[in-house]
């Protein structure tokens, strides 16, 4: 018995990629789709920077009922010249600190548990009248603002900060606080609203 051989399967020929169409117009077609493509982003991240260029302020979502808002705070460093013990008697008596807050800070000072620095502060605008408490080691003195350096002596207990707040409304445009600091005369951050706040981190020479 002879064995016949199974047909074999015809092979066709794999497709194969077809040229694209040498059209001029097609071709014109297909790269001002693409161009176009490109030109809509350039324009939407244009205009993304542009949006976030121009905006004053971000947008500031309102505090939860159950966490309090905390006053935004501007930061700078400043260089304080120390006052000598023997002085501090003096420069305590011209202060805004109530007589019992003078012999606490009197007494720290003998101890050699606080240092007094001076720095004194002016509106940088010339304006008088304007109000604000300067804070440091928990205590506060209040400040009303001329257009020339006026005494403030400011008890330091080891890394001082020095907490500046606006009591009355900050005038046009900003309410820039000058300080004569140990490195000569420098103007502390603007502030625009009552609730804004300076926070000094205190370098003492």
């Amino acid at each position: 018995m002879t064995v016949q051989p199974e047909p074999r399967p015809e092979l066709r020929p794999e497709p194969r990629p077809q040229p694209l169409p040498a059209d001029p117009a097609s071709r014109s077609r297909a790269l001002w789709g693409g161009g176009g493509l490109i030109a809509a982003l350039t324009v939407g991240a244009g205009a993304f920077f542009y949006t976030h260029n121009t905006a004053t302020a971000p947008a500031i979502a309102p505090p939860s009922q159950n966490v309090p808002a905390i006053p935004a705070a501007q930061t700078a460093a400043v260089q304080l010249s120390m006052l000598p013990p023997a002085k501090a008697p003096a420069a305590l008596a011209r202060s805004g600190f109530s007589p019992a807050d003078r012999a606490r800070i009197l007494a720290a000072v003998k101890d050699g548990k606080m240092r007094l620095v001076e720095m004194p502060v002016l509106d940088a605008s010339g304006a008088v009248g304007q109000s604000i408490d300067v804070t440091v080691s928990g205590l506060t003195q209040r400040i009303v603002l001329t257009g020339k350096f006026q005494h403030l002596v400011i008890p330091i207990v080891e890394a001082g900060q020095i907490l500046i707040a606006p009591i009355s409304i900050p005038h046009a445009p900003a309410l820039i606080v000058g300080a004569l600091t140990a490195l000569g005369p420098e103007a502390l951050p603007a502030l625009t609203t009552l609730d804004q706040r300076v926070l000094l981190n205190v370098i003492v020479q």
